[in-house]
């Protein structure tokens, strides 16, 4: 993947784990899918996911991989994980992401440059869930509030959140 400067600049390249283990910023991609009745499709993380296991989290979301268009890389993870990465993407912009998380699996530096998309089902799609969902939910924009204050999310869910949730939700 990308190692970036903190202004974005592309500055080398560098190995997932690596980047992880020292807390080297890097460009990752989430998306925000509503499904055909306006509800937020969220998926619940795996117990085998090395980072934020069992935690509620964007739609889809992953790494860019050396030298992707962010675009490429969020059509890509759709595709990888809902099986829907030919749906047209709304860019929101991005927000730099930094914390630590120390599980059963070790400890993670998060330090990364995330570009966030919104995408809306049209009649007919399907979503078809990977292996690295073990839920899935939709759930409406209106209990969001109350879903947020009550689960466990992923740091990168609740400051894509924070930044984008009002023009999600048609109010920014």
């Amino acid at each position: 993947m990308d190692w970036l400067d903190t202004k974005g600049k592309i500055i080398g390249q560098i190995d997932k784990t690596f980047a992880h283990a020292h807390g080297l910023l890097h460009p990752a991609v989430h998306g925000f899918v509503m499904d055909v009745k306006g509800m937020l499709i969220l998926q619940y993380r795996t117990r085998s996911k090395k980072i934020y296991p069992q935690h509620w989290d964007t739609s889809v979301g992953g790494h860019v991989h050396a030298g992707e268009d962010l675009l490429k890389g969020a059509q890509r993870e759709a595709g990888e994980e809902l099986g829907i990465g030919k749906m047209p993407l709304h860019y929101l912009g991005w927000a730099d992401v930094e914390d630590t998380e120390t599980n059963s699996k070790g400890k993670f530096h998060h330090r990364e440059r995330v570009h966030y998309h919104l995408a809306r089902l049209k009649k007919g799609m399907r979503i078809h869930p990977n292996e690295e969902f073990e839920n899935i939910a939709h759930i409406p924009l209106e209990e969001m509030p109350e879903f947020i204050r009550k689960k466990r999310f992923t740091a990168t869910f609740l400051a894509g959140w924070r930044k984008f949730g009002k023009a999600i939700q048609g109010k920014g």
